[in-house]
């Protein structure tokens, strides 16, 4: 299984597959501000964006309700009373206006979940508004979706299930940019005075329930809205804490319970709102007509810890605590994680266990939003090959190719290398006893060497005479192939000292692992193989203090776990190597 040793390499072109763009984006424009948001966003961005219809028949299976056609004009007349000029009793706090004419109506209601519709007038003629918004949610695992339409809108309504062919919604990805979530932080349903004055078959969900938006789940599906996440804001004692929860969230920056509706509920007057009294009672807290200003104290001291939204890490003390409470369920990734980070702020985007041609999709839409590979590796499982990836913000040219046999692959190489490209990933696999390689190059003209699938003693022996001459390792790979162990090996120009293992066993590797530890030595490249239904591991240290975490053999949902803990306390993927 020896294919040729290439010393310091030569030859020609590119012909990259560096491609296109896409565009995706995360929020709400009816619903919240459109301000930059934090790296978190980047960091749990990973996903293709969605069609209306698609998105429509993903909701309906994490609800287990469907969004039928309906006519605004069905709905309930959400009141206007005491209008005087702008104000009235109980303005829309989203846009904080009177605004006659709009409707509500619930279009299902169950034990496990619902669907509401709000039209807004907005002055426009009858049978016709200004924006129509739906929400679908489960109350038993907390899926929920949002739809939304803008415009001079025809109040009979299309389900979204029809695409926007039939009705003029919005796609998922422009009703993403609206960035609900920023007023939408603790739970589906803002439940302001302006939609409860509703009764009767279309009285708000939850109506009369003082816990509701509590402690009940939480998790927005579809593609274009997986960067979005909701924190429940606490301070000990606090009485804004005491029914339901203050949220706030990764998206917008002024929006959403805690940094804004607490407050305005609290004040001592709001805009377009008639002064407090008992035809227009202060929102907030229940059962008050008038203002009190330790009310509102206690809406700001929720505010001011919910201002502290983007520090790494999030915190957590009596005074002050912010945590994730949306939690979408973890997919089915196959495979076992072994991962390795290291203390860094860079943002950056993962996917787990994709399709070749998800993931090309996906590498396609970043690339003209300025993100490149900083990892790459494919893995079969049940005979399907599988790949994991990280982008960091870069706009280096790359080039890659995909599952080549190593003729098709060395050709390749010996033509860009005259051009000044050379290998920044380099990752063979084996699928039905052939071996095929995915590479990616990055420009440069330093020099390397490299070996392909050699027996250990071959690629030993050939370590140990470069070794004097300057040369230490970029990329190593072992692959078993018919119950044999080969491997494929990079170097690069270098006089750095380098310390390795070659298929150890965990206990051997670990006990290597704690003891150099100490000397000042931390790992620069991890690579587990699986022989005979044993995992074993080669390493390569180099010398540094920094610090570093590992998991080993870890399921998709034990690492993803860890890796959303870690990020938030500034640590970044080093290795990633699923098995």
């Amino acid at each position: 299984m020896r294919n040729d040793r290439a010393d310091v390499l030569k030859s020609r072109s590119v012909a990259s597959w560096m491609v296109l763009s896409g565009v995706l984006l995360a929020g709400l424009g009816a619903c919240g501000d459109a301000t930059e948001t934090n790296d978190e966003v980047a960091q749990q961005t990973s996903a293709l964006t969605d069609s209306l219809e698609a998105y429509s028949q993903k909701c309906d299976a994490a609800t287990g309700v469907t969004v039928r056609d309906f006519n605004c004009d069905s709905g309930t007349l959400v009141p206007t009373t005491h209008q005087n000029g702008s104000k009235c009793d109980q303005p829309n706090r989203l846009h904080q206006e009177c605004d006659p004419g709009s409707r509500f109506q619930v279009l299902v209601n169950t034990a496990d979940a619902y669907v509401v519709a709000h039209c807004r007038k907005q002055n426009h003629a009858n049978g016709r508004y200004g924006d129509i918004a739906v929400i679908q949610h489960s109350k038993r695992n907390g899926a929920t979706c949002f739809y939304q339409a803008l415009g001079d809108l025809n109040g009979n309504v299309k389900a979204p299930s029809r695409g926007t062919g039939a009705w003029p919604w919005k796609t998922p990805a422009g009703t993403a940019s609206d960035q609900c979530v920023s007023c939408h932080d603790n739970g589906p349903i803002i439940r302001s005075p302006y939609l409860t004055q509703v009764t009767g078959s279309n009285k708000l969900p939850g109506a009369g329930d003082p816990t509701f938006n509590k402690d009940q789940p939480y998790y927005f599906v579809g593609n274009d809205f997986a960067s979005w996440k909701a924190y429940k804001v606490e301070v000990a004692g606090n009485m804004c804490n005491g029914c339901h929860r203050m949220g706030v969230s990764n998206i917008g920056s002024g929006s959403g319970t805690s940094l804004h509706f607490g407050p305005l509920a609290t004040a001592m007057s709001e805009p377009n709102k008639n002064d407090h009294g008992p035809d227009s009672r202060i929102w907030m807290t229940p059962g008050q007509t008038y203002y009190n200003p330790t009310s509102e104290a206690a809406a700001q001291e929720i505010r001011a810890c919910a201002a502290r939204k983007n520090e790494s890490p999030l915190p957590s003390s009596p005074s002050c605590k912010i945590t994730q409470f949306t939690s979408m369920p973890a997919p089915s990734v196959p495979g076992r994680f072994t991962a390795v980070w290291e203390p860094n702020n860079s943002s950056e985007i993962q996917v787990y266990g994709w399709s070749y041609a998800d993931y090309r999709n996906k590498y396609d839409q970043l690339w003209g939003q300025g993100w490149r590979l900083y990892s790459l590796q494919p893995y079969v499982v049940n005979n399907q090959v599988r790949y994991n990836a990280v982008w960091r913000p870069s706009t280096e040219g790359e080039i890659q190719v995909y599952g080549w046999s190593y003729a098709d692959y060395r050709a390749y190489y010996d033509q860009i290398w005259g051009q000044g490209w050379r290998l920044k990933i380099l990752q063979p696999y084996v699928l039905n006893g052939n071996v095929y390689y995915t590479a990616v190059w990055k420009q440069s003209t330093e020099g390397e060497i490299q070996v392909y699938g050699w027996s250990y003693a071959d690629y030993r022996a050939y370590y140990d005479q470069i070794w004097g001459q300057g040369w230490r390792l970029k990329l190593i790979q072992p692959y078993v192939v018919n119950g044999n162990v080969y491997y494929t090996a990079v170097w690069k120009q270098s006089t750095e000292g380098e310390i390795q293992v070659y298929g150890w066993s965990y206990a051997d590797y670990r006990a290597q692992y704690d003891q150099l530890w100490n000397q000042g030595w931390r790992l620069k490249l991890l690579e587990p193989y699986v022989l005979n239904g044993n995992v074993y591991y080669t390493a390569v240290w180099k010398q540094s203090t920094s610090g570093e975490y590992q998991v080993y053999g870890w399921s998709y949902a034990d690492f993803r776990a860890r890796y959303d803990d870690l990020w938030n306390q500034g640590w970044r993927l080093k290795i990633l190597r699923t098995y």
